[in-house]
């Protein structure tokens, strides 16, 4: 019958893609509405490609008959097959669509609200509200949360009943979620973040709350109780506050309601979200075990141990995606059955399980949670010593990523916004496997360091990709030797209390590995980290070279004799030092690293860049003849300035008109004339080389933080490829060779707020980029930018070296060349400007 039924399907598509409209109208509507029925029946059980392919069928019925209301209705559908999928720009993109717009959720502003809103106007107000809810939540999807905040507050009016209200508020207190997890990726926070987050969390609880309270569906109220309860537990792990009695209101409610909840769980017919409510409270009660005995939570781990079975809501969970033929929970519930008996000791039995849900993940190509079972197998037999076998488990599972980010198929979004948790630790736990020593050596074969330096690379584009929510960094493998035999490669991870270190130099397979460790090693790390800055930004020169000397002693002093430390910087081989940097790290200008023994800072030594990833280096030098430069930015107290709280930057016209005159070939944009509209204009009426921004802006771990600020509004770092791009030449054509930011800095406190640096360079398509950590002053601002492009014109060759004209200029500061009379040789004046991607 099913064949039957397949073939008729097959059949009718054929006639309507002829054009042959075999059916009456009243027929052909009733086929399109048993299709929509059947494409539900088969998302149910988990197969949303088939259920994609029913729906889109069904919309072409709908459009021979001019049903508008119909067509909608599937698209709506497969909207919500393709988030299932995991291509959530897709089935975001398709919901605007529905609705005529012709617009891309990427590209989309707060400004193209006014239109698109409007246009969820159908003469059904069910469907108009369900399209927002949709378009909500893929913009959340894809890690546009302001903008998924107002879409979803904009279908409040069309909330006409309990039903729809409650289902508005669930859909909000996930926005609010996926906000907390951004907030506490930057960590160290300062008490400024951790007052936001609470906030936002008190906004969520309530937004939960309510939405249990008023919704006549059990399902909502399963989900908002469990979320509920999620978002407790969150903020718990994030926030480093200890006094949290404000929450007790919310975990009394959560006491009088999760009975009524398991209850509800055990009569309801199972369905996908059921299933996925029992399995998410099983995991929540495992998290539970990492509460401090002392928070007021520790309430609901005894509560949630006296009334819930977690074996048996487990066990439940499991057949009922059996019965439902859901192969894709089922996969989830036993792996995560494995991860419960792995806790508990029995790793036999752990091991079982996981290789039992691994087995039916991958026969139905569930590639995202293939990944966390194999990374969890390779777990289990690091506990039972088999090291070699964990090796190959955490292989395959960084190999089942790197897929995922080839057919950009984004992971789930909570693992997205909750990376450095859910994503990160494989990759460190690879290279920890990778880089152990050989049996009776000191070093790790050559195969194995080689392929660590691969996983490297690899979780710097993870981390771009992360940061944008986008898998929307292309690769390619390069050969250091390709693009400069003069440069040596230097890859610095810190793992669990160790510091290992990879260097590349020129030549085939032309390895060294240096470690250092020890029981207290990270902290000591970390702290040498933290007071660098702090002694670099509070001008105590001696003390940051005493810091710096450590760090030089860390990452340079095992490899001195490869690097040719005591021969002259023009007579060595090994001319510049690529960094590829990671954590922390970021945050440190490795031009400042100093080596007490020969009195001198690295910068002295060596052209220094920083490297995303040598994936990501187009190798391209900048050429003299092709040397044009677009100027813009504003020294005076500009409307956006007040806005955001800066003040002017008066040296901000010397430093544009002196670059207008070393350059000739410059054009500028000053004061009201530099806004987006211009910047976009002149980009697209000829090429530039260089183009260079005076003006306030900041990095941060979060791209829409990450910004810089043109006369009446901020510029956004997602804004940068649309201004930054010309229209009229391929993409390989039009890069802008070097982007200069001058008067931006790094979000204080943030860990990741360099990786906003390396972002703004990838998104504006320029081979490098020159930024700050800090903002120093404007004056010793412009006199290093002056300088920077008189030592690029210095060169003799055709081809101007952008590395070793940065560090020519910081070496002029240094001896106090620059302003004898000021303190511009101390570091916190010449090290805060780096060079990001290509040196040469």
């Amino acid at each position: 019958m099913k064949i039957i039924k397949f073939l008729a399907i097959t059949l009718l598509s054929f006639f309507f893609i002829l054009g042959i409209n075999i059916l009456s109208p009243v027929l052909a509507q009733s086929s399109a509405s048993n299709l929509v029925q059947q494409g539900i029946q088969l998302l149910q059980q988990g197969k949303a490609e088939v259920a994609l392919e029913i729906w889109e069928q069904a919309e072409v019925i709908y459009r021979k008959n001019q049903n508008k209301i119909g067509i909608i209705g599937t698209q709506i559908n497969q909207a919500q097959a393709l988030t299932s999928l995991g291509f959530y720009r897709r089935s975001c993109n398709t919901m605007l669509q529905a609705f005529g717009n012709d617009l891309e959720c990427d590209s989309l502003t707060t400004n193209d609200l006014d239109n698109i809103l409007p246009k969820f106007q159908t003469s059904n107000t069910n469907l108009n509200f369900q399209g927002l809810q949709s378009l909500g939540n893929g913009l959340r999807a894809i890690g546009k949360l302001e903008l998924s905040k107002q879409v979803l507050e904009a279908s409040l009016p069309l909330a006409d009943s309990n039903n729809t209200k409650a289902q508005l508020l669930l859909n909000l207190g996930n926005n609010i979620l996926s906000q907390g997890k951004g907030i506490a990726n930057i960590n160290p926070r300062r008490r400024k973040e951790e007052e936001a987050l609470q906030t936002l969390v008190e906004q969520g609880l309530s937004n939960y709350q309510e939405a249990a309270t008023i919704s006549p569906e059990k399902l909502v109220q399963i989900q908002a109780t469990i979320n509920h309860l999620s978002l407790l537990l969150k903020f718990r792990q994030w926030s480093k506050e200890p006094r949290d009695i404000w929450l007790q209101p919310y975990i009394q409610f959560q006491i009088d309601t999760l009975p009524q909840i398991i209850q509800t769980l055990n009569q309801i017919n199972p369905t996908p979200d059921s299933i996925q409510a029992r399995i998410k409270l099983v995991e929540i009660v495992i998290d539970f075990d990492n509460i401090y005995a002392k928070s007021t939570l520790a309430q609901i781990q005894t509560y949630l141990a006296e009334i819930t079975r977690v074996n048996k809501l487990l066990n439940q969970a499991i057949q009922q995606a059996k019965i439902i033929n859901n192969s894709r929970l089922e996969a989830y519930g036993i792996g995560i059955q494995g991860k419960l008996t792995q806790k508990n000791g029995d790793l036999e039995k752990a091991l079982k399980l996981t290789n039992q849900a691994l087995a039916i993940s991958q026969k139905v190509s569930a590639s995202d949670i293939t990944y966390q079972l194999q990374e969890q197998l390779g777990d289990i037999l690091i506990q039972q010593g088999n090291t070699s076998a964990a090796l190959l488990a955490y292989k395959s599972a960084f190999n089942t990523l790197q897929v995922l980010r080839r057919n950009l198929v984004a992971l789930n979004r909570d693992i997205q916004f909750d990376f450095r948790a859910s994503v990160e630790p494989l990759y460190r736990k690879l290279v920890a496997l990778l880089l152990q020593p050989e049996t009776d050596s000191t070093q790790p074969s050559l195969p194995n360091l080689k392929a660590a330096r691969e996983v490297i690379e690899s979780l710097q584009l993870a981390e771009l990709d992360n940061f944008f929510q986008d898998a929307c960094v292309n690769a390619e493998d390069i050969n250091i030797d390709e693009i400069d035999e003069n440069a040596a490669v230097i890859y610095p991870i810190l793992l669990e209390n160790q510091l290992s270190v990879i260097l590349k130099l020129p030549g085939v397979d032309n390895f060294r590995y240096a470690s250092v460790s020890d029981s207290d090693f990270e902290a000591k790390f970390k702290e040498n980290l933290f007071l660098l800055l702090v002694y670099i930004r509070s001008q105590e020169e001696i003390s940051v070279q005493s810091n710096a000397n450590q760090l030089y002693q860390w990452l340079i002093k095992p490899f001195e004799k490869d690097l040719e430390v005591n021969i002259e910087h023009d007579t060595s081989q090994i001319k510049t030092l690529v960094f590829v940097l990671d954590g922390l790290l970021r945050n440190i200008p490795m031009s400042v690293l100093y080596d007490s023994e020969r009195e001198r800072y690295l910068i002295e030594r060596y052209a220094i860049a920083i490297a995303p990833g040598l994936q990501l280096i187009d190798p391209k030098p900048l050429l003299k003849e092709q040397l044009r430069v677009l100027t813009a930015g504003t020294g005076q107290q500009a409307p956006s300035y007040a806005v955001e709280g800066y003040g002017p930057l008066p040296n901000v016209e010397q430093e544009l008109e002196a670059i207008q005159k070393t350059i000739p070939q410059s054009e500028q944009l000053a004061d009201e004339n530099f806004t987006k509209i211009n910047i976009q204009d002149k980009i697209n009426s000829a090429p530039f080389s260089i183009v260079h921004i005076a003006t306030h802006g900041q990095f941060s771990s979060n791209p829409d933080d990450t910004f810089i600020l043109g006369w009446d509004e901020r510029i956004n770092v997602r804004d940068l490829d649309r201004l930054l791009q010309s229209e009229n030449l391929q993409r390989s054509d039009r890069a802008i060779e070097l982007l200069i930011l001058s008067a931006c800095e790094t979000a204080l406190g943030d860990t990741r707020a360099a990786l906003g640096l390396a972002g703004v360079s990838i998104r504006a398509g320029a081979r490098s980029v020159v930024g700050s950590l800090w903002r120093v002053s404007d004056a010793s601002t412009a006199e290093l930018m002056k300088q920077f492009y008189q030592q690029l014109l210095k060169s003799d060759s055709s081809q101007l070296k952008k590395a070793e004209a940065l560090r020519q200029v910081q070496m002029r500061f240094i001896k106090g060349e620059i302003e004898p009379n000021s303190n511009y040789n101390i570091p916190y004046h010449w090290s805060s400007f780096i060079l990001v991607g290509n040196w040469l």
